[in-house]
């Protein structure tokens, strides 16, 4: 009996004593279908149509680097790349099958970890209080870690009315470099305020945001060492408790748990990434399914950026809106000009400037959503050259000295060739947020630019040229400005304060007069066109257009009766 009992007593205390719970294993997600790394090479695809890019796909090619017009990077075997080069592409290897086979590194400790960086913000918000705050967005999906956004501009604590440009880093989690980037962006334009003009002069002029680590979750499964090529955030995909699952971690493309954050846009989020939860380039269940993309949204919907950048690794390239149905995007002069001086300023790790191109609209991705949505110029930055991820830490200052050029070009050109104003109630002066239209660039591809609610205030980066600016807002007469000349140097201004409806005015000429009744008369019995609005023309009220309106305006006109007051 004392053995029974003494085994027992061990059972019961290995039963209730906790679980460790695994960060990571080796296993194989259901319905799986994976080619190890060590069979494939990176391949630079160049395209001379953009229908090619169909053509790509249809060879089963595994995409690696966001979608491009010249070119597109592809994971492949030898067969495929055969294949491809008997059908007349002109394909370039980057990365052999060895050079993958030997990338073996280790984290240096000079990338900072997460809780570093919520050290070091704190410590520079403290060291300057006048121009730098901390605030938090948010946390992230899985493990809750907050997702911090800093802020530097004069008087920081206020939100002014100024241009703002965002940096972001840390989409992809074994992209470490973006937070470095923006951190020492940070320390430089915090330390050279008050002393250097030029930086003073942007600090009190712009409002300047980033968001180091977007994606601290995944950035942590890459520092604690779990996968150093960890890409999504840490979603928990099966539920099982088991966080960090892979099959395999040694490149980017192994299926893992997780959502690509970069893929999780509201901007043709269902045309781009991968609907199967264990591929590295998984869009998530819905467009902003994830915390750490909501968070972004949510600053984004609140401030409308004017330029951003997010940082992402590698390829040494700017990428920028876009190609899509065979056409650029409305406003692709300026954005383009912006891409070339972008990528003219930053140097390759070889001394050559950044290549550019346009990328494709159909991804879900976060710059085609902030211009798509918000009319945002958005870039991405591809740093470090092929086939690095992780440099050695004391790299980490040169990769920024070759980009900060291009950094600081932002901070310059925010405030340079662009149309802005305040939007206002003629009568009341309150701010408007209203629908902006250049005429020259109205496209329905992008969604309505509107004015921000927290100035009545819109802007739009231009090229120097005159321009037709149109203002509309339910309930006000549509404003048409023509002849607006945009030069080289600061933005051209032009406020406009808009005129409410006058009830019963159907022809929409700012009077009430016996032409208002005849339009509704051949509205309703001639088949003339519709009073646009319809509401406009309900000059009696009853929340309908009918002869009794026309009499109505007969009765105001000629007879005394009362107004149209609705």
């Amino acid at each position: 009996m004392k053995l029974q009992s003494y085994i027992l007593v061990i059972f019961l205390i290995l039963f209730f004593l906790p679980v460790p719970k695994p960060f990571a294993q080796n296993f194989t997600p259901f319905n799986k279908d994976y080619n190890k790394s060590d069979s494939k090479m990176i391949v630079r695809v160049y395209l001379t149509s953009f229908s090619q890019m169909d053509e790509l796909k249809k060879e089963g090619v595994e995409i690696v680097s966001e979608e491009g017009t010249k070119w597109v990077d592809v994971s492949l075997n030898n067969q495929q790349l055969e294949a491809l080069r008997k059908k007349g592409f002109r394909a370039d290897i980057l990365v052999t099958q060895e050079e993958l086979r030997g990338l073996k590194f280790l984290i240096d400790p000079q990338y900072h970890t997460y809780e570093e960086l919520t050290l070091e913000l704190d410590s520079l918000a403290q060291l300057y209080p006048a121009i730098a705050k901390k605030e938090s967005l948010g946390v992230s999906t899985q493990e809750q870690r907050t997702i911090w956004g800093f802020k530097i501009s004069k008087d920081v604590n206020q939100d002014k009315d100024k241009p703002r440009v965002l940096f972001d880093g840390v989409h992809h989690a074994c992209e470490v470099m973006g937070l470095e980037l923006c951190l020492h962006l940070i320390k430089d334009l915090l330390d050279g305020y008050g002393s250097n003009p030029q930086i003073t002069s942007w600090v009190d002029g712009t409002e300047i945001w980033f968001i180091p680590l977007l994606n601290p979750d995944g950035h942590s499964a890459v520092t604690n060492g779990i996968s150093l090529y960890w890409r999504k955030n840490g979603r928990d995909i099966d539920g099982d408790n088991i966080l960090y699952e892979y099959q395999c971690n040694d490149w980017w493309t192994c299926y893992t748990e997780g959502v690509n954050l970069n893929r999780n846009y509201d901007f043709n989020w269902s045309s781009g990434g991968s609907p199967n939860p264990w591929h590295y380039d998984y869009r998530g269940s819905a467009p902003f399914s994830e915390s750490e993309t909501q968070a972004i949204r949510d600053l984004a919907l609140k401030y409308k950026f004017s330029l951003s950048i997010t940082f992402h690794s590698y390829g040494e390239v700017v990428i920028y809106p876009w190609y899509w149905s065979g056409t650029p995007a409305p406003d692709d002069l300026s954005l383009t000009d912006i891409a070339y001086n972008l990528s003219s300023r930053m140097t390759k790790e070889i001394g050559d400037p950044y290549n550019f191109q346009l990328g494709s609209a159909l991804s879900g991705m976060n710059t085609n959503w902030f211009y798509g949505a918000l009319g945002d110029f958005a870039y991405t930055v591809e740093v470090l050259p092929y086939p690095q991820f992780i440099p050695p830490g004391n790299q980490i200052d040169s990769v920024y000295q070759k980009v900060k050029p291009g950094m600081l070009y932002l901070l310059e050109r925010v405030n340079a060739p662009s149309l802005t104003g305040i939007i206002t109630d003629s009568v009341t002066s309150e701010l408007l947020k209203a629908e902006v239209r250049i005429l020259e660039l109205y496209s329905t591809q992008v969604l309505p630019r509107t004015s921000d609610s927290l100035f009545g205030r819109y802007r739009w980066l231009l090229l120097p040229g005159n321009y037709t600016l149109q203002i509309l807002k339910d309930g006000y007469y549509t404003e048409t400005i023509s002849g607006l000349n945009v030069g080289s140097g600061s933005p051209t201004v032009k406020d406009a304060s808009l005129v409410k409806f006058k009830t019963g005015d159907a022809n929409l000429d700012r009077t009430l007069s016996v032409s208002d009744v005849v339009f509704i008369i051949n509205y309703l019995f001639k088949g003339g066109p519709a009073p646009s609005p319809l509401y406009i023309a309900d000059a009696n009220c009853d929340t309908k257009v009918s002869v009794s309106d026309a009499v109505h305006l007969i009765n105001y006109l000629f007879k005394g009766g009362p107004p149209p007051s609705c």
